[in-house]
């Protein structure tokens, strides 16, 4: 499908800058796809595609739109450390109110039906998290978070539906803190969680080392499944 720039009006008068694929048909539930620390790279852009050929339309919103807009930081060398940079000098409640603005503008799409589910890897995982506990969306999907222990106290307040997927090989979220934030949620909360134990972060990340075809496989069967599910449940809370 083909991509094209939207402008979304944030709360504190910025403009986000997203970019956003139809479904082949529709109106159709709509997906906002929260970018990892790396910004708006070739990964990133390829889940918009890869959602509209579900069925979804999508919308990918540039966070650093404030700080660094339009970056894109390679996943070695000094872009690495440029990357770790810009991400620590983002204001994660400040783009959590820019999901919000997203969410709210991809449902008033003509090619949105008005449901929409958030998904977010990495960086976009906490965020996604984040949203869960403060935002209005059909469902959340996390894909391997970072920094989850720092806002444990949020997890409460996550209803559902929500999906979280955890890498067993992943430094930045080690079996004991799966263990802390999975203890963190209501139990009478509709939450799924979903382990690989051989993957490692960033494992659906095609064409890079850390590609795990076999998770990839398992994880996106899981996602589309919630997606369909929370999306045929029909509409926004």
């Amino acid at each position: 499908m083909t991509q094209s720039t939207v402008r979304v009006p944030a709360g504190d008068g910025a403009e986000i800058t997203a970019l956003f694929s139809a479904a082949p048909a529709g109106p159709a539930p709509g997906i906002v796809v929260l970018h990892e620390i790396f910004g708006m790279t070739d990964f990133v852009r390829s889940r918009l595609p890869l959602f509209n050929a579900h069925g979804y339309a999508a919308m990918a919103p540039d966070l650093y739109h404030r700080i660094s807009p339009g970056a894109s930081f390679d996943y070695a060398g000094e872009d690495w450390e440029r990357a770790f940079a810009t991400r620590n000098r983002l204001d994660d409640d400040l783009a959590v109110e820019d999901i919000g603005a997203c969410i709210d503008a991809l449902a008033a799409h003509p090619r949105c039906n008005g449901t929409v589910v958030v998904v977010g890897y990495c960086l976009g995982g906490l965020l996604a998290f984040l949203s869960a506990a403060r935002l209005k969306a059909a469902g959340n999907i996390c894909f391997h978070g970072v920094r989850l222990e720092q806002h444990l106290s949020e997890a409460p307040s996550i209803p559902g539906p929500f999906q979280i997927h955890f890498a067993g090989l992943d430094k930045y979220a080690p079996p004991e803190i799966v263990d802390r934030v999975k203890a963190a949620f209501s139990t009478d909360s509709d939450i799924e969680c979903c382990t690989y134990p051989d993957a490692d972060h960033g494992f659906s990340r095609e064409g890079q080392p850390v590609f795990d075809a076999a998770a990839t496989t398992q994880a996106h069967a899981a996602m589309f499944s919630f997606i369909d599910r929370v999306t045929r449940q029909g509409g926004r809370p």
